[in-house]
């Protein structure tokens, strides 16, 4: 008879998108404005400075508080080679949020083209194939995300639920119980109610 799984919260909710944050200084030469020792060359384009000192770092800014104008911004900084890898995982992270799910994927897919080890990238494209339910998908992610970033909570956490998904308990007990470990205690209590659910099914 098939055992009938009561978790503490129905369903556990996974834990959310992780920005790409690496801002490289920005080479002014690459908005038109030239080295003083440079001759000018004819038809310089001059793009202005945004405020934030790149494109990237100002689509961040206005990403973190909540500005639609970011999408142009992280468009630009992929325009003017400016972290394009990190501006493609945002843009994923911004089409997830807006329930395009299929273009965060492309978004995301771009970022690894670039950089096969960008972490954001992998624990994101996680995260979206887990919300559409492709579970195999979101385990490879995750677990790439773990080798990648080892000491990040939040991967072992959502492979956890993956794998509780999968009805694969032992691995997910394993899995919570390492985000346990890295996690600040204060997170740790529907992490701890979740093993001792897992426990009780997996004997």
């Amino acid at each position: 008879m098939t055992k009938v799984v009561q978790f503490p919260v129905s369903p556990p909710q996974k834990l959310g998108p992780k920005k790409a944050r690496r801002r490289k200084k920005p080479n002014l030469e690459d908005y038109g404005q030239l080295n003083m020792f440079d001759q000018i060359p004819d038809q310089t384009p001059i793009v202005s400075l945004p405020k934030a000192g790149s494109f990237f770092e100002e689509a961040l800014e206005l990403d973190e508080a909540g500005k639609s104008e970011a999408e142009k911004y992280y468009l630009l900084a992929i325009e003017n080679e400016q972290s394009v890898e990190d501006a493609y995982c945002n843009l994923g992270i911004l089409k997830s949020s807006q329930g395009d799910l299929s273009k965060a994927i492309d978004y995301l897919t771009q970022c690894l083209k670039r950089n096969p080890r960008h972490f954001e990238a992998h624990y994101n494209l996680g995260n979206v194939y887990s919300d559409i339910g492709n579970l195999e998908l979101a385990k490879v992610h995750y677990e790439l995300s773990t080798q990648i970033e080892p000491e990040y909570p939040n991967s072992f956490y959502n492979l956890g639920l993956v794998l509780i998904s999968m009805k694969r308990y032992q691995e997910a007990i394993q899995s919570i119980n390492k985000f346990v470990e890295l996690a600040p205690r204060q997170e740790h209590q529907v992490a701890h109610e979740l093993i001792k659910t897992l426990n009780a099914i997996a004997k």
